[in-house]
Formats: C-alpha cells, structure tokens, sequence
C-alpha cells in the first residue's frame, strides 16, 4: 500500500510541476528575447525627472529596445514587425523596412537610448541616438497586458485603454 501512496504522490507532483510550467510558458514569458548575433552596444537611461516612475519604465523598456537595436542592426524587418503594439496594423513590414533602410547602419555603433517622461503610465516615448551617424529617432513604446511593444506602423496606441 506505501508503493501505491508513493506513486499517486509522485504523479501529482509531477501533474502540478507541469501545470505551473505550462501557465509560466503562456502567461509570464515575455514575447521577445535577444538573440545570440549580432553583438549591440545599448545604454538605456531615464530622463532626469521628478517622477521616479521614469526610471522603474526605462527598467522595463530595456529589453524591447535592446531587441529592437539588434533587429535594426541585422536588418531584420520580420523581426521588427514582432515588436509592433498589438493595436497597430496596415503595412507593418513597410515601416519596419524603412527603419531598417534608415537605422540599421547606425546601429552596428553604440546607441544610446533615453527614456522620456510618459503622459500616462502605458505610453512612452524614447530618444533613440545613434553615435555612428548623429542620427535621432522618436519611438513609441506601448504597453499592452503586461509588456512593452514599439509604436509601429499605423493604428490608434489608445485601443483597448480607454476603461482601464
């Protein structure tokens, strides 16, 4: 009767490792990763302001904006369109390929990125500066259940925030 014990314990350990398992992979997992290549050289920093919430967003974005840097400096236009805000549409690919045709030399230099003050908690906008070039860019990071994405293409950044 003890061998029978063991294995229904066993077996409902494993059930339950496995359930947390699948719930982390779906739910908590952020949806993009850095790659192995190409190599970047990102410094992300907040703006100098009175509210400490910019420095916790600048945290938050880094990951995002390392990842779009080194799809920018790949030249990998599919790679950028999985970075677009789930609320933005039409052609992704045409705005992900201009900054590609715009950006992408610039950014195989170092970049920094700052963090500027958002006028709500799930918008924010960024300067992006690229030192091989002198080149600025203006982003808009929105975040979306959760995680950050990049204001691509065209769309309303508002869907879906007007009841939160």
């Amino acid at each position: 009767m003890t061998k029978k014990w063991f294995f229904l314990l066993c077996g409902g350990l494993f059930l339950v490792a496995g359930v947390a398992v699948a719930v982390w992979w779906i739910w908590f997992r952020a949806p993009y990763a850095l790659a192995d290549s190409p190599g970047i050289d990102v410094t992300v920093r907040a703006e100098k302001s009175r509210y400490p919430d910019v420095q916790e967003t600048a945290e938050d974005v880094d990951t995002l904006v390392r990842v779009y840097i080194q799809r920018l400096e790949a030249g990998d236009s599919e790679g950028l369109v999985e970075l677009a805000a789930p609320a933005y549409d039409g052609d992704l690919r045409a705005a992900a390929d201009e900054f590609v045709r715009e950006y992408g030399e610039a950014a195989g230099g170092h970049v920094d990125v700052t963090v500027l003050e958002g006028s709500v908690d799930y918008f924010n906008p960024i300067r992006v500066t690229y030192d091989k070039t002198g080149q600025q860019q203006e982003l808009l990071l929105l975040k979306d259940e959760g995680h950050w994405w990049l204001g691509l293409g065209e769309g309303d950044p508002a869907a879906g925030k007007a009841d939160e």
